[in-house]
């Protein structure tokens, strides 16, 4: 995503250009909407509604009053590159049982989920990451992690996915979601991490 104060360089930029330049504030894939402030030495507006929009005739003209643009008229104009924007990651964990790479009965729920989420990736990448808790040694740990990161690429292979596009590492303990000392079982750093993208 980008920083609030780039995005305000590249409206202002825009802004600047000779001609008609139009802005308009899409929601995000989650549903949610923040808001832009087009700015420029004639003034400025901020868009805080999903589908609004404004128009800037110049370096020196007041962005226009915002208006409500139609779903086709958003497609129309800027459908090519809307469809070039490539899709956001997908996140997902999985939780393992004690010392196994044996995924938890919640996690096996959550497998249809990050199967249709790889469907929608015409061309995907997946990376996935094993953890463990700090019980046993480091050596047996990161052992443990990997397999339970192979154990999730198998399901994702028999799934039909192509195995070169699986890149698997293994962070042992040494990256714990919960920090603890050593020797203390900790269910959420029994861990796979999976990012699709």
């Amino acid at each position: 995503m980008l920083r609030p104060a780039l995005v305000a360089f590249l409206l202002l930029s825009l802004a600047a250009c000779a001609g008609n330049n139009r802005f308009v504030l899409l929601e995000e894939e989650d549903g949610s909407v923040g808001a832009i402030t087009v700015a420029n030495e004639g003034g400025s507006r901020t868009i805080s509604a999903a589908g609004e929009g404004t128009l800037v005739g110049g370096a020196r003209a007041a962005p226009s009053a915002p208006q409500e643009l139609s779903q086709e008229e958003i497609r129309k104009t800027w459908g090519a590159a809307l469809d070039a924007s490539p899709l956001r990651s997908s996140d997902f964990l999985f939780y393992f049982i004690f010392g196994t790479d044996v995924l938890t009965r919640e996690s096996r729920l959550q497998l249809p989920v990050i199967l249709d989420s790889i469907k929608r990736y015409p061309a995907p990448e997946v990376a996935v990451v094993g953890h463990t808790d700090r019980v046993g040694s480091a050596e047996v740990n990161a052992r443990l992690a990997l397999d339970r990161a192979e154990a999730i690429r198998h399901i994702l292979i028999e799934e039909g996915l192509n195995p070169a596009l699986i890149e698997v590492t293994s962070h042992g303990e040494a990256d714990p979601v919960v920090p603890t000392a050593d020797e203390i079982a900790e269910p959420r750093n029994r861990r796979v991490e999976v990012r699709v993208r």
